[in-house]
């Protein structure tokens, strides 16, 4: 789905949450860079910075708890300064939820009132029509930051 808005770039560091989505992005043919990035604040900045010169989106991505966390400050600076980027983060197994899972967050509270568009994936069969939203609320009106979560069992 990334590709089709010609994303050719995405910056971010793995974890033990996106090991699914670093495994895609690694076997599959695609056309997109990884930049991979000192800490998850890196990755946020690097994604708002390519978003300023390039006038494309910036995508960043971070894994649950602490890279959630870390990748926040670069997509509100996003969002304030009209800057339309995509931060990707992953997180626990939908199953694991409430059972007080290492890194566990409630990541789709933590972005809804820091982002202009935020949700997290409940079922693989909702990524394509979720990631066309964030496309839209990012790019339409004024231009804003997306949050878009990806548990561990849905990537």
């Amino acid at each position: 789905m990334l590709q089709a808005y010609s994303v050719k770039h995405i910056f971010g560091l793995c974890g033990d949450t996106s090991l699914p989505f670093y495994d895609a992005l690694h076997g599959l043919d695609h056309g997109m860079e990884h930049i991979l990035t000192r800490d998850e604040r890196s990755a946020g900045y690097m994604a708002d910075a390519y978003a300023r010169v390039t006038g494309k989106v910036g995508v960043c991505e971070g894994p649950s708890g602490g890279g959630a966390t870390h990748i926040l400050p670069g997509l509100v600076e996003a969002s304030e300064s009209s800057i339309p980027i995509l931060g990707i983060t992953t997180d626990i197994s939908t199953a694991g939820r409430g059972h007080y899972t290492l890194t566990e967050l409630d990541q789709q509270g933590l972005f809804r009132p820091l982002t202009k568009w935020n949700a997290v994936i409940e079922r693989a069969a909702y990524l394509p029509a979720q990631v066309r939203a964030a496309f839209r609320a990012m790019t339409t009106g004024r231009p804003g930051a997306a949050h878009l979560g990806l548990p561990f069992d849905v990537q």
